[in-house]
């Protein structure tokens, strides 16, 4: 191979990888066959580029028009959705009670409170379930969201 044919390969190369890595990639599946995975890997929660969170919705199962527990669904996944990534930004205030008779867990309460606002989180991804569940993906964009913080703040 000619010095400008592997130099043309590396560059090729190089700017397909960047590519690959600056897109972000594509939101992973999380359902299979109309079913929620058992288990759901997040090893990529936080890149260099984006924080991504996933929320689980369901609507009332009473609800007989598809279109309406669709749309239910996919509201809750996202509000889960936003509800993790701003906990996992800002933090989150947990309060916490247990209730143990004769070495027995009777009544366990967890409350968690998270208040702030959320500005730029995007769906990147919306899974239905065979039962009309949604799966939302999130994903916010660290550079535009250390934008709007400065913007805010007036730097």
């Amino acid at each position: 191979m000619t010095y400008r044919a592997w130099f043309s390969f590396l560059t090729v190369t190089i700017l397909a990888f960047s590519i690959a890595g600056c897109a972000g990639g594509k939101a992973v599946s999380k359902v299979k066959k109309g079913e929620i995975a058992k288990t759901i890997d997040t090893p990529t929660v936080e890149t260099d580029r984006y924080i991504e969170f996933d929320g689980i919705g369901a609507a009332d199962q009473t609800i007989e028009n598809m279109s309406q527990k669709r749309s239910l669904s996919e509201s809750a996944g996202r509000k889960i959705a936003e509800e993790k990534m701003l906990a996992y930004l800002k933090g989150q205030q947990i309060d916490a009670t247990t209730t143990v008779e004769q070495a027995i867990t009777t009544d366990q309460r967890i409350q968690g409170v998270v208040s702030n606002t959320l500005r730029g989180a995007a769906v990147v991804k919306r899974e239905w379930t065979s039962d009309d569940g949604c799966v939302v993906t999130i994903r916010l964009d660290k550079k535009k969201f250390i934008d709007q913080v400065k913007e805010i703040r007036g730097k």
